[in-house]
C-alpha cells in the first residue's frame, strides 16, 4: 500500500500506517470501552458545550457513532459488491441535520449502539481477510479502499475523543 493511501490528520496526529492489520482491528474493537469510560467521566457535562459552537461530550459520541455505522456500510458495500459507486454525499448537510437531536438523546444507548457498530466493522473487515483491503467503493469521485474506511473510521473517533477530553478541561477550568 503506497503511503499516501493511509489515513492522516495533522491536526491530532493521527497516521493509519502505524496500525498494522492486527493493531487497527484491536483499536476499532475499543472504540467503545473508550467513548464509555468518557462518557462516564464527563458527568454532569456530557450534554453541555464548552463554546457555542463546540459539540458537547453527547453530541461527538453520537456522531461518531454514526459515522462508524457509515464506515459499516461502506465496508460491507466494498466487500460483497464489485467496485460499487454511489453519488456524493453532502456531508456538511448531512451532519448538520443529524447534529440537531444528538444532544437528546440517552447517552448509553449512543455509546452502547457506537460499541455495536465498532464490533460490527471490526468482525467485518476481519471475517474478510486483509488480502482483500484493497477492494474499494466510490463515493462521488473519491475512491476508499476497505483498509482506508477502517482507518478513517477509527481516526474519526479518535479525534473527537480527544476533542471531547478537550472541551471538558475548557468547561473545568
Amino acid at each position: 500500500m503506497a503511503d499516501d493511501d493511509h489515513e492522516r490528520c495533522d491536526v491530532c496526529g493521527f497516521d493509519g500506517s502505524t496500525y498494522g492489520d492486527a493493531s487497527l482491528l484491536a483499536a476499532i474493537g475499543e472504540l467503545g470501552p473508550h467513548w464509555r469510560t468518557l462518557l462516564a467521566q464527563a458527568g454532569a457535562d456530557i450534554a453541555v458545550r464548552p463554546q457555542p459552537k463546540t459539540w458537547s461530550a453527547l453530541e461527538y459520541a453520537a456522531h461518531s457513532r454514526d459515522i462508524t455505522a457509515l464506515h459499516v456500510f461502506g465496508v460491507e458495500q466494498a466487500l460483497n459488491d464489485d467496485e460499487p459507486a454511489y453519488p456524493a454525499i453532502d456531508g456538511a448537510e448531512l451532519i448538520d441535520t443529524a447534529a440537531a437531536t444528538y444532544g437528546d438523546e440517552d447517552p448509553d444507548a449512543v455509546v452502547e449502539r457506537l460499541d455495536r457498530e465498532a464490533l460490527r466493522l471490526r468482525d467485518l473487515a476481519a471475517a474478510a481477510g486483509s488480502d482483500v483491503w484493497w477492494r474499494g467503493i466510490t463515493i462521488g469521485n473519491h475512491r476508499n479502499t476497505v483498509r482506508r474506511l477502517l482507518e478513517h473510521a477509527l481516526h474519526d473517533s479518535l479525534h473527537h475523543l480527544d476533542d471531547v477530553e478537550r472541551g471538558l478541561r475548557q468547561l473545568r477550568t
